[in-house]
């Protein structure tokens, strides 16, 4: 393959892993968390790939120096834009893991604090009741 085709290819999937990236993003903002796993397969083979044509062309850097300027300059901005995608996609998704341990921590601070109470109690002339279960709010902001 000729180093601009390469380059080519290069960017191509740099622009459609940022593509997928974004709305990856869009889909944590807007909390539809089911369909992010419609997106993991198409990302993980548009990331495998990326690897695969650095890989390539870092193995022959005389292939790139043989570029012409514009075409390097242009693979420099592509890589800065997928770099910028790429820190934005990984904030994203750890403020998103965060969320998701706090509510779990949360959610289980409040199971721990009713678990101890006594869900049986003497009643009237002696008869077991039950107590009713506890009820205990939890709110969710729907944006990260």
């Amino acid at each position: 393959m000729e180093p601009l085709e390469q380059v080519a290819l290069l960017m191509t999937l740099m622009q459609r892993l940022g593509q997928v990236m974004d709305h990856e993003r869009a889909l944590l903002r807007s909390m539809k968390l089911e369909s992010l796993s419609e997106l993991q397969d198409e990302k993980l083979a548009l990331a495998e790939a990326y690897e695969i044509e650095l890989a390539r062309l870092r193995t022959g850097p005389e292939r790139l120096a043989a570029l012409e300027p514009s075409a390097r300059e242009q693979l420099q901005a592509a890589m800065r834009r997928f770099q910028t995608t790429t820190t934005a996609n990984l904030d994203a998704l750890a403020a998103a893991q965060t969320v998701v341990q706090r509510i779990v921590r949360n959610l289980a601070d409040s199971l721990a604090q009713n678990s101890g109470r006594a869900a049986y109690a003497q009643g009237e002339r002696g008869a077991v009741r039950t107590s009713g279960g506890q009820v205990i709010s939890v709110a969710f902001d729907r944006k990260l």
